[in-house]
């Protein structure tokens, strides 16, 4: 049965429902509307490692706030390049932490301060720092999105995979303007 046939008989039943409630013409579609909407639309989850996944959140969100604090410090172009990866990573932080909901039906909030930055480094040790840090990021999600079962938390994990490795592209080229 396809989508606009089920929805025609969803669309009956109502109907019939208004104009004869003691008549069940459609057993079926009362049935499947009575079930919880959980158990009948399972995730297909694919091998995402749940504990991995809050340890990516809190990196998104530890990188985020000491891109943050390298911006302030840099100033001009290279701080604003650096303001503008620490709001990517926090929009990767939500993304992941979407998928950890979607993934467990939990929603989990890391504690606040989580893997803080730490003290602030010389901004040409912490690029070296970044980049590297970056690649790894990517390479985990392109892993974690070869596994995955479903296409979409599959696409959602190469998004950021390609969002990590222009991270690094624009640390390396800021590593190029500062010792160049």
């Amino acid at each position: 049965m396809d989508y606009h046939e089920e929805m025609d008989y969803q669309l009956c039943d109502r109907v019939w429902q208004r104009v004869a409630p003691e008549l069940d013409p459609y057993p079926e579609v009362r049935a499947a509307a009575a079930e919880p909407a959980g158990e009948t639309c399972p995730v297909r989850r694919g091998m995402m490692p749940i504990e991995q996944l809050r340890k990516a959140i809190e990196g998104e969100l530890t990188a985020q706030r000491a891109y943050m604090a390298h911006a302030r410090c840099a100033g001009g172009s290279a701080g604003r390049t650096l303001m503008q990866m620490a709001s990517e990573d926090g929009r990767h932080a939500c993304r992941l932490r979407s998928l950890y909901y979607l993934l467990t039906g939990e929603c989990w909030e890391p504690e606040r301060g989580c893997g803080c930055a730490g003290e602030t480094m010389s901004l040409c040790r912490f690029l070296r720092q970044r980049y590297q840090m970056e690649m790894t990021a990517a390479d985990r999600y392109e892993d974690w999105a070869d596994a995955m079962e479903d296409p979409c938390m599959a696409d959602l994990l190469r998004q950021l995979a390609e969002d990590d490795r222009c991270h690094a592209a624009a640390v390396m080229r800021l590593l190029e303007n500062r010792l160049g």
